[in-house]
């Protein structure tokens, strides 16, 4: 993280951990006679003689006092000839001094999202029974028929479904990526039984750009309850609901849901390829658990969402400096 504060025009944000700036600042404004300094400083300049003379302090004092916040960047001091040689012209520097108290892993990051519908894919492959998907409003004459992933219908689909293969979507290339910190998918899946079963794993996979982040295995194909989304007309007797499963990819390594999934990293996934980014999700068919894939979208399961990409940029404030 930077060491120095956000400064933008006349106003400074500071963090905790910017520890030398922060101490240097503190130490500044820790006594009352600097305090007052910058309050003269505020209504106009003043020389350090003339701040001396209204402070009623020695001038040697003033000087002092006056160097530590020039160096603290409260102060911005100029040279200027006077009546008797050069004086020490003094300005306010800074109108506004604020401190973020979170630590640094609690700052929120610049974040671009992307929804992407679960039937919005660009391709699909190895689709085996059983299979299928569905929207809101009936179920997908193509039933149990691979070929139905090729149809037009796909595009309204809100619930896939299948025993083992893939689905890959495409997005576009990345920017700015010396500053991304962190790739981010999102979506809700479980496995797939016949009816539902909710001990049944699955070896669920994802891929960023042919390069496979990691592999959960997936607890079961869930039912006995109601999803929250479910539209009425679908059966109790099937899938009812997924888990909400977050891909996190960072700088050294990759995580699900907060805890160590890989070794792969950012740099690892090639995010600016003029092709575009493709995410494929699946079950491969020779995984040591092949219990099939349920890919919910914003109108199935527990949670109102398709397949979520955020990308999490360095703070602007960290790309800062005091000139």
């Amino acid at each position: 993280m930077s060491a120095v504060p956000n400064i933008t025009g006349r106003k400074a944000t500071f963090r905790l951990d910017q520890y030398p700036a922060v101490e240097e600042l503190a130490h500044a404004l820790g006594t009352e006679l600097r305090l007052h300094i910058m309050q003269l400083v505020g209504e106009r300049p003043l020389s350090v003689a003339e701040l001396a003379e209204k402070l009623g302090v020695p001038v040697s004092t003033c000087s002092l006092n006056v160097q530590v916040l020039e160096s603290a960047k409260l102060l911005r001091c100029e040279r200027l000839p006077g009546q008797r040689g050069t004086a020490k012209i003094c300005s306010r520097r800074l109108d506004q001094v604020t401190f973020d108290l979170r630590l640094p892993s609690e700052m929120k990051k610049e974040v671009q999202a992307l929804e992407i519908p679960v039937g919005c894919y660009s391709s699909v492959g190895e689709i085996t029974a059983t299979c299928g998907m569905t929207d809101h409003v009936s179920l997908n004459k193509y039933f149990d028929n691979p070929a139905c992933f090729l149809h037009p219908y796909h595009f309204t689909a809100g619930l896939i479904w299948m025993h083992s293969g893939y689905v890959e979507y495409t997005i576009p290339p990345f920017e700015n990526l010396p500053e991304l910190r962190e790739l981010e998918i999102t979506f809700e899946a479980c496995a797939e039984a016949p009816s539902y079963c909710n001990d049944w794993p699955s070896d669920i996979y994802v891929e960023v750009n042919g390069c496979e982040l990691g592999v959960w295995r997936c607890p079961g194909d869930y039912g006995g309850r109601r999803g929250l989304l479910n539209p009425d007309w679908w059966s109790d007797l099937d899938t009812q609901y997924g888990e909400l499963k977050s891909w996190r990819v960072l700088q050294g390594c990759t995580k699900l849901n907060g805890e160590y999934l890989s070794s792969v990293r950012l740099e690892d996934l090639h995010l600016d390829s003029p092709a575009g980014v493709s995410i494929r999700l699946g079950v491969h068919a020779d995984a040591k658990c092949v219990g099939g894939m349920n890919l919910f979208g914003a109108s199935f399961g527990d949670h109102p969402q398709g397949i979520v990409v955020r990308s999490y940029y360095e703070p602007i404030g960290d790309k800062a400096s005091v000139d």
